[in-house]
């Protein structure tokens, strides 16, 4: 008895199909609009991803409400000026009157502007559902058009609206199906859609689009996928580039940020000052890799790996400075990150310098305090 499987009765259904197509010379080629200028595109999905208390909440709210204020306040490190229109929100983690709308209002959105999606109700029997991506497509497109000018969706998360028992999200294959459709309906409206998603618990991985949720799906259909870690050492987030199909990497250099709060009204009820949390944005960029910022912060909860790391240069640099080239091999031979290296140089107050008078140069690391040993140098 021959057996067949779903897959037998997906090619059964799928055969007989007519090829579409089109001649390359018959597109009309156009430029990529930005919403925020090489970061995140009209017309594209992008994600941003991290651990709880990251942030990752007051970023959507940042990015919405440059997208709506009025004065036009410039990106981060002058990355160009927002365009402005308006915003729907689909939240399901944080409370819209005390969490949502406050933090709006901290970075300084138009709340006019700003549309947030609740419930999905059936006009025939009244009754409330949580909206799903796997079936309400249409009612969103509906909402776009209702509400006017839209630029920008954001979804948090996005995982919230998968349909509940309809998508296994390990699942390749059934999260390209969900994902394709929003897809299109970004590159239909000329709309950025950005979605919030968690990282998942595999803390010993250091790549970003491995650690997002359980698919690697996610991470293929966005153009964008930005992830926010911290900065332990320097009590501040960043904001890293872990994968952008249509900017240079030059032009997505991480940004640091850390939180602040304002007032920003009055609790009818009880008379108490509502405060809510904003992203401050340092004015410079960051020198480092999504990489090398989640090994850091793998590292700071696992700190053996920097110790070892201060043991090494405590010995190594013991009898005097040494070169960098050399301090590179022999960490390389311990088995010692270069993050890891970075981080206890730091820690031990390391001081670096370049040799500018042997023909050979070259950078020197030493101890604090340690003489600058010409002796050395002219043996190296």
């Amino acid at each position: 008895m021959t057996k067949f499987n779903r897959f037998d009765n997906e090619q059964e259904g799928m055969r007989g199909g007519v090829l579409e197509s089109m001649r390359a010379s018959a597109i009309t080629i156009t430029a990529i609009e930005w919403l925020w200028l090489n970061r995140f595109a009209l017309g594209k999905v992008g994600i941003i991803a991290g651990l709880p208390d990251m942030g990752k909440g007051q970023m959507l709210a940042y990015i919405a409400a440059q997208a709506t204020r009025e004065d036009r306040e410039a990106w981060p490190c002058n990355e160009g000026v927002p365009l402005k229109g308006n915003v729907l929100l689909l939240t399901a983690e944080d409370d819209p009157s005390d969490t949502v709308v406050p933090r709006l209002l901290a970075a300084g959105g138009d709340l006019s502007r700003i549309e947030i999606v609740k419930m999905v109700r059936n006009e025939a029997t009244g009754k409330r559902r949580m909206f799903s991506l796997v079936t309400d497509l249409d009612a969103l497109r509906k909402k776009i058009d209702e509400v006017g000018d839209v630029i920008l969706i954001e979804i948090d998360p996005i995982t919230a609206y998968l349909g509940h028992g309809k998508i296994d999200s390990f699942r390749d294959t059934d999260v390209r199906a969900v994902l394709a459709p929003l897809v299109e309906l970004a590159a239909e409206k000329k709309i950025a859609i950005i979605a919030v998603m968690h990282f998942n618990k595999k803390v010993e991985i250091t790549n970003a689009l491995l650690r997002i949720s359980n698919s690697l799906a996610f991470g293929a259909a966005a153009r964008h996928v930005f992830g926010v870690v911290p900065d332990t050492e320097n009590n501040r987030r960043l904001m890293v580039r872990a994968k952008n199909n249509l900017a240079a990497e030059d032009n997505n250099k991480a940004l640091a940020y850390h939180f602040s709060n304002i007032v920003v009204g009055t609790d009818p009820n009880n008379g108490k000052p509502i405060e809510a949390s904003y992203i401050l944005w340092e004015p410079k960029y960051i020198d480092v890799s999504a990489t090398e910022a989640m090994q850091a912060a793998c590292e700071n909860k696992s700190p053996g790996a920097v110790d070892e790391a201060k043991e090494f240069l405590l010995e190594i640099l013991a009898n005097g400075p040494v070169s960098k080239a050399e301090i590179d091999e022999a960490a390389r031979a311990h088995c010692i990150s270069n993050a890891s290296l970075r981080r206890a140089q730091k820690l031990l107050e390391i001081e670096t310098w370049k040799d500018n008078t042997n023909p050979k140069g070259g950078w020197f690391w030493r101890l604090k305090e340690q003489p600058k040993s010409k002796s050395y140098w002219s043996n190296d």
